[in-house]
């Protein structure tokens, strides 16, 4: 699995930028629309999830071919698998950020100012990644109808020249035949 700088740069930007400019009271306020737009991604993740293996007819695919396909849907779920669990963990800290933030305000000395800026990072860094990994996913599924329509087209190739060269086999072993009146007399 390659992990392109993108998918590390832009949630460390978004988790600096919520550090910087965003508070907690606004995740908490902002929770219930976030959590429902969670929701649905988490929905279709799961959906995806129960998807399987995208061919039922084996019969048309070689060997490395099958390989190929059944490494790029493992690949696919091992991303989902991560995505699910980074969704539940986002739902759960923007469920218990302000809590957690006031309980540790509350724990720490008077002057303490990190506690919001750091649960807010986090936030903007789970929100972040989850954004980079949807796309991701996104970029992988499509990945893989381009490899089902490679082989979907080999696989149609291949039986056409078979049934071409069955044609020409049967076609071969047979004597020339002559038209029917060939050889009559015309008058």
């Amino acid at each position: 699995m390659k992990i392109k700088l993108s998918h590390l740069l832009i949630p460390a930007l978004g988790a600096a930028t919520a550090a910087l400019t965003v508070s907690v009271g606004f995740w908490d306020n902002s929770k219930a629309a976030i959590l429902t737009a969670l929701s649905v991604i988490g929905a279709g993740v799961l959906v995806r999830l129960a998807r399987g293996l995208p061919f039922t007819n084996v019969d048309q695919f070689q060997l490395d071919e099958a390989r190929k396909i059944s490494a790029a849907v493992k690949q696919s779920i091992r991303a989902l698998r991560i995505l699910i669990f980074v969704i539940l963990i986002a739902m759960a800290s923007l469920v218990l950020v302000k809590g957690l933030a006031d309980a540790a305000i509350a724990a720490l000395p008077p002057d303490t100012q990190f506690v919001e800026p750091v649960a807010s990072g986090l936030i903007g860094l789970l929100l972040s990644y989850i954004f980079v990994r949807i796309t991701a996913v996104i970029q992988g599924d499509v990945a893989l109808v381009d490899l089902q329509s490679e082989f979907f087209v080999r696989a149609v190739e291949r039986k056409q020249g078979e049934r071409f060269e069955k044609a020409r086999n049967s076609a071969s072993d047979l004597p020339p035949a002559n038209p029917k009146g060939y050889g009559k007399v015309v008058q």
